[in-house]
């Protein structure tokens, strides 16, 4: 069985408790590519809680409109947002908006992290939105087993499409043309009815395909090469960066079963992906890449249903031009000889800005919420322990955001950190000495970051 991974861990962390969390998103698109949206939370008293204790953590949904203002980024234009609480603890949290072309909904991170929605072409004269909950594995435990500890989970998606829909795996209302697919864990009818969706032969991809003749927008979406400004530019490098993305290699791997018809867990799609940049110019981080769009022959979309990348890869060697990175996609059918419509891209950090924050007791904000340091509480820093060699913290971004960290001797000398280890948001780092009995702490922080969407693509590919 497959199920969302932001759903799964959404279980996880509020401890599975019944009437959890609902999400509710009703997308309107237009023949131009502009539409509406509108998007319903409803979390329960235990969610609010845990979130309010680490407003930081990542994976887990947003507690506040100004959370989810800042998940929506600008994929987005608000018309409205409120937000509720109840008498029983729950908070309901609810927004309207609107996108003035596709690829400001469909390309951006909350469309495709939060939302699981995906615009691509589906053969000549033909688009498909996929409802894409991903591939995560729920550790051996089965729907029914996780229908008894999380009942009143409820997540629905639907969509109201500019033309008429050729076919459907979801729900489909011909009144107002809409498509809509849902994860109802709220009762024993919910719970059959996910477990067909689910369990079944689309493992949870929702898809629609309908005509794309008088649409007045292109595809596939391409991105453009564009940065995501999160600081004022004078904040930042002002070369030249040439970073580019290409296609360098493809294989296809293809396990066959005796008859052989193809072992689809066992058969993938390789693609390599060169990312360059100019010489002089040092890009700090990138995620694996993001394949937007593939299609064999047939027709058929290859796309596995990737989740956000959790890990960053830095970018060691300032003497390096370029890095390679791979990402896997589903084989194409035997009789398919050429690829085509492949476009994706590539996130990179390009460039950071930092601050100095030196904290002169740092033993005395064990436990607590604020350092008193408006940096350092902007990015939710809290010193969770000290131990022999060993400082544990919290702080938003872990340790990409720390760019230095030393403890300060009372003669003025730094004890530099030799390793750490952690994940999420919390991280621990080790020294070469016993620190427990010092105070004084020099901490480099990432304040604010240049994020650049490196594009790559080919109109078509022969296979090897």
């Amino acid at each position: 069985m497959f199920i969302s991974l932001r759903v799964l861990l959404v279980l996880l962390c509020i401890s599975l408790i019944p009437g959890c969390y609902e999400d509710v998103a009703e997308i309107t698109l237009n023949p131009d590519g502009s539409g509406t949206i509108k998007h319903k939370l409803i979390l329960s008293e235990r969610l609010v809680v845990a979130t309010s204790d680490d407003p930081g953590r990542r994976n887990i949904p947003p507690a506040t409109k100004e959370k989810v203002l800042e998940e929506i980024g600008s994929a987005i234009d608000i018309i409205s947002i409120k937000q509720t609480d109840l008498r029983d603890g729950k908070r309901i949290i609810e927004f309207e908006g609107t996108f003035n072309t596709p690829e400001q909904l469909f390309l951006s991170d909350f469309c495709r992290d939060t939302l699981k929605l995906r615009l691509a072409p589906a053969g000549e004269d033909k688009a498909a939105i996929y409802c894409d909950m991903g591939k995560s594995g729920a550790g051996g435990m089965n729907l029914t087993r996780m229908y008894g500890a999380a009942k009143g989970l409820y997540i629905k998606r639907m969509v109201h499409l500019p033309t008429e829909i050729e076919k459907t795996n979801g729900y489909y209302d011909k009144v107002s043309n809409m498509v809509s697919w849902d994860t109802d864990l709220r009762d024993k009818h919910g719970l059959a009815k996910t477990k067909v969706f689910v369990e079944g032969p689309d493992q949870g991809k929702g898809y629609v395909v309908f005509d794309a003749s008088t649409l007045k927008f292109a595809l596939p979406l391409k991105v453009l090469a564009s940065q995501q400004k999160t600081a004022e530019e004078e904040n930042f490098q002002k070369q030249p960066t040439g970073l580019t993305a290409k296609v360098a290699w493809i294989s296809v791997q293809r396990a066959t079963k005796a008859d052989g018809t193809d072992m689809p867990d066992k058969s993938y799609t390789e693609i390599g992906v060169e990312l360059s940049w100019n010489e002089g110019f040092h890009p700090v981080r990138c995620e694996e890449p993001i394949l937007l769009t593939l299609l064999d022959y047939n027709d058929n979309d290859l796309i596995t249903g990737q989740e956000q990348p959790f890990m960053q890869l830095k970018i060691s060697s300032r003497h390096q031009k370029k890095k390679e990175l791979r990402l896997r996609a589903k084989v194409p059918s035997q009789n398919s000889r050429k690829l085509r419509n492949l476009e994706g891209y590539v996130k990179v950090v390009s460039d950071v800005a930092t601050e100095v924050v030196i904290l002169e007791d740092i033993k005395s904000l064990i436990g607590k919420d604020s350092t008193g340091n408006p940096t350092l509480d902007k990015l939710n820093f809290k010193v969770a322990g000290i131990r022999g060699h060993s400082l544990t913290i919290k702080i938003d971004g872990g340790d990409n955001t720390i760019v230095s960290l030393a403890i300060i001797k009372d003669d003025g000398s730094r004890i530099k950190k030799i390793g750490s280890f952690g994940g999420g948001n919390e991280y621990s780092y080790d020294f070469k000495e016993d620190i427990s009995g010092l105070t004084k702490c020099e901490l480099e922080v990432v304040v604010s970051k240049k994020i650049e969407k490196v594009p790559f693509g080919l109109e078509e590919m022969l296979l090897p």
